[in-house]
């Protein structure tokens, strides 16, 4: 009964989510229980319907359509190497279904034509060679740089951004993903940015700023210590029950780190601000560069991206990752043996840095760094071990930090009471 309905394309497949509407829930997919009690005896049915029951009676619709334009547009059931995955209910011939928010049409025009008025051609909604990739603004650059803008203001699966990325990336294409989100799964998943979330009637002003707050990364190094070149050690994560604990190791570290993070960062006003217009500008002259590190994406300016190379040489193949999509039928997996999908997966937590490390140097091979007090004598470590400059006398006038003696009493505390 679905052999006369349209296939969305490899990459609208993979980011569709589905609506049950007479249980008022999104499924997942990627679980054979549908993420529902009772999810099996569902997807039986829903399998069954196929046979015999009109697309628009399933209860299957898209949630994107409905909640960016108000539309219900019925969806239906398509098999891909034992995954079923949910395609939107179109007639063959028919084009494809646009569920594209105004803020995001607006984000697309507004870099069309920036990209446009700084010489680069660029169009919006194209396919690339093989018809796999559909990027939302494809802008042509400097040499052979080929550009693909695209502003991802909806929550999607790390699963399906990987596999449009490596769409993009199998075609020679250099993608911009542009989060509004802060928390988004994919920042880092992808080459990204990250700019304000602004309405449409303010993002189509061309003369508006659209400032880059996070994507943009510089290379830094130095000494691991409280005189060194970096503000935190990248390999502690932050205790927010002991925020005047130490953050620092004693080592040499060689990072990357992004550029709002960066000791160096001084805010700038406004109009100094990095914008998403020079951005795409830079990028589509080569004077931005995509990176991958140890699964990391981000970008850099050229010149850093050349001391980078440098210290560092081309970033390693990237390994090949094992398929996502699982042969056999879904109804025969156990729920047991499956691993957690990305729609179910458990919110991510705080991040305790965002640096990128590239190299480290153990305390042996560099020189002891001593801390020195405004009167340039040496200020004695904690004696707790932290390995940190103390900050204050104790009780029996040693040297420590507060929160190492608040440890430390907590220690014995618990040890006596054990006793």
């Amino acid at each position: 009964m679905d052999g006369d309905l349209e296939l969305d394309s490899d990459e609208e497949l993979f980011r569709n989510p589905v609506h049950y509407e007479p249980a008022g829930i999104n499924l997942d997919l990627d679980r054979a229980d549908l993420g529902i009690p009772y999810g099996e005896a569902l997807m039986a049915e829903l399998l069954r319907m196929r046979k015999s029951v009109p697309v628009e009676q399933r209860g299957l619709i898209c949630p994107d359509c409905r909640a960016a334009r108000g539309r219900r547009v019925a969806m239906y059931l398509v098999e891909r190497n034992g995954v079923w995955l949910a395609s939107h209910y179109r007639k063959r011939g028919e084009k494809p279904i646009s569920h594209e928010s105004d803020e995001h049409l607006a984000r697309k025009e507004r870099v069309a034509a920036d990209s446009e008025d700084h010489g680069f051609p660029a169009t919006i909604d194209s396919s690339a060679a093989e018809g796999h990739a559909r990027l939302d603004v494809r802008i042509d650059g400097a040499g052979d740089i080929v550009l693909g803008y695209e502003p991802q203001l909806s929550d999607q699966t790390v699963r399906g951004m990987r596999a449009r990325e490596g769409f993009r990336r199998r075609s020679g294409i250099r993608s911009v993903w542009d989060f509004a989100n802060p928390d988004h799964a994919g920042i880092g998943i992808v080459p990204y940015v990250r700019t304000p979330d602004l309405p449409a009637s303010v993002i189509r002003v061309q003369k508006n700023p659209i400032q880059i707050r996070d994507g943009n990364f510089v290379l830094e190094e130095g000494h691991c210590s409280p005189s060194g070149a970096l503000d935190r050690c990248p390999e502690i994560a932050y205790d927010p029950e002991s925020p005047t604990a130490s953050g620092y190791c004693g080592r040499w570290h060689r990072v990357l780190v992004p550029a709002h993070l960066s000791s160096g960062f001084t805010r700038p006003d406004d109009r100094a601000a990095l914008t998403l217009t020079q951005f795409i500008v830079e990028a589509a002259a080569g004077e931005r560069v995509p990176f991958q590190r140890d699964g990391q994406h981000g970008w850099l300016p050229v010149q850093q991206w050349q001391k980078y190379v440098e210290a560092n040489g081309q970033a390693p193949e990237e390994k090949k990752r094992a398929p996502s999509v699982r042969e056999g039928a879904r109804r025969d997996r156990c729920t047991e043996d499956r691993p957690a999908s990305d729609v179910r997966s458990e919110p991510k937590g705080r991040r305790g840095g965002r640096a990128i490390v590239l190299e480290t140097r153990t305390k042996e091979s560099v020189a002891p760094e001593v801390a020195l007090d405004a009167l340039g004598k040496p200020i004695p470590l904690c004696r707790f071990g932290c390995g940190g400059p103390a900050s204050m006398p104790g009780p029996e006038g040693l040297p420590e930090h507060w929160s190492c003696r608040r440890k430390h009493d907590d220690a014995q505390t618990i040890a006596g009471e054990a006793a």
